[in-house]
């Protein structure tokens, strides 16, 4: 991997940014992410999306937002990080219910605009359990590669990878850090997503311990590089950061530090949908037996 380049104008820690605005927890994971299948009525007794009609409101969503001095600057700031990185991977987690939530559409119209302006050619992986047949069908015919097992966060960094994490619950981002708790795999890591600064602010340490540990644990080798929220839709990139890790840093720290069992976390503060709560969902019947490995192959050919 390049060496990543100096970015002496951020901290070696975290950013800290305080917020007088708690977030809602998600509790009734079933009835909230219960879902009609691609010919059932959508909520509220809505027919399905015209997909046609759907890609062509989603390139006005596009244009619109690739000339906003938010993506701009944003795309700015990640392009002076990753410039002499070469990166290979693109996963987006935790997008939601595209079809239905301009929110959503708005996060998926960032990442494949950044994207291109990186330069990547290979395509965006995405996975969020609430995905639903229409959704999976956009997203391929939008070039990318809908993977289909829940990791729960837990992706392996092998190579340098962007995770584009927009307003994910932290365990997520928590499972990704454990899942490359050594020097090299994080140091493969550049994470967009919700401010670990934000984070370590506004919830009480002792939760964090038990729900968000390895959040904490990077403070002193995450540099974080908080995105300015000047789009029009102030909900949208709110509270939004680059993270990615000290190398240096990571090399002085002890062999036992990198000792770390897998995270188990308490049900009073439990936000991402587990393997367990989706098998208990209303599936879509889009599913497959196919690894993730399996899809990604396919895609490749």
């Amino acid at each position: 991997m390049s060496q990543q380049p100096n970015a002496e104008s951020h901290s070696n820690g975290f950013v800290f940014v305080t917020s007088t605005k708690k977030q809602r927890k998600s509790r009734n994971f079933a009835k909230r992410y219960a879902r009609p299948t691609a010919s059932e009525p959508g909520p509220g007794g809505k027919s399905p999306v015209d997909v046609e009609r759907y890609l062509r409101c989603f390139e006005e969503t596009q244009f619109d937002l690739k000339s906003s001095e938010y993506f701009l600057k944003a795309a700015k700031q990640v392009l002076s990080i990753l410039c002499a990185v070469k990166l290979e991977r693109i996963v987006c987690l935790g997008l939601g219910k595209i079809l239905e939530c301009p929110i959503s559409r708005h996060q998926l119209a960032f990442i494949r605009c950044l994207r291109e302006e990186l330069g990547f050619g290979g395509p965006i992986e995405y996975f969020d359990p609430v995905f639903c047949e229409q959704a999976v069908e956009i997203l391929e015919r939008l070039g990318g590669v809908v993977l289909r097992e829940n990791c729960e966060g837990k992706y392996l960094a092998e190579v340098a990878t962007l995770f584009y994490l927009p307003h994910c619950p932290k365990q997520i981002s928590n499972n990704l850090l454990w899942k490359n708790w050594n020097s090299q795999q994080l140091g493969n890591i550049f994470l967009i997503g919700n401010s670990f600064a934000g984070i370590v602010a506004n919830c009480p340490r002792r939760l964090l311990e038990n729900n968000a540990r390895f959040i904490l644990e990077v403070e002193d080798f995450c540099r974080e590089v908080p995105f300015d929220n000047t789009f029009k839709h102030t909900d949208i990139f709110n509270d939004t950061s680059l993270h990615y890790f000290d190398n240096a840093n990571l090399k002085d720290k002890p062999e036992e530090f990198w000792d770390s069992p897998e995270p188990h976390y308490t049900e009073e503060d439990l936000e991402l949908i587990t393997r367990n709560i989706q098998q208990g969902l209303t599936l879509t019947g889009n599913g497959s037996n196919k690894s993730n490995e399996q899809h990604l192959e396919e895609a490749s050919d």
